[in-house]
């Protein structure tokens, strides 16, 4: 079950990744985007069993929050100044894989995995 859910939010992420622009020579690197989830995912999870109390597990929240829109930006505006040679592109895919790390780190503080659960209980 819980693989699957992995697997379902890599497939959001993918989906959510044609969002950003993606200059076309780098459009193979959307895939970082799913595996940016997937991991965050799981590494949220790993985080969420040391952070229980509320104080603590809103201050995660907020600061993953936080580099969450932090990448988001840096990757618009690393698009805005240009793509000049090669480490401007691997810059570029470092913070859309960042900013979709963050994503995936987010959502096991949230609710959103339970209710996915709870669906899928329901369709059993």
């Amino acid at each position: 079950m819980n693989l699957m859910l992995t697997i379902v939010f890599g497939v959001a992420g993918l989906v959510l990744s044609f969002g950003f622009f993606v200059p076309s020579e780098l459009s193979m690197f959307r895939l970082i985007a799913a595996v940016g989830v997937m991991v965050g995912y799981q590494a949220g999870q790993l985080v969420g069993r040391f952070v229980r109390p509320r104080p603590k597990r809103f201050l995660t929240l907020s600061v993953s929050a936080l580099f969450c829109i932090y990448f988001a930006f840096a990757y618009a505006q690393t698009l805005q100044t240009g793509l000049a040679n090669t480490s401007d592109k691997v810059n570029l895919v470092v913070l859309l894989g960042l900013s979709f790390f963050w994503l995936g780190f987010l959502l096991p503080f949230t609710r959103v995995p339970n209710k996915i659960k709870a669906l899928w209980a329901r369709a059993k």
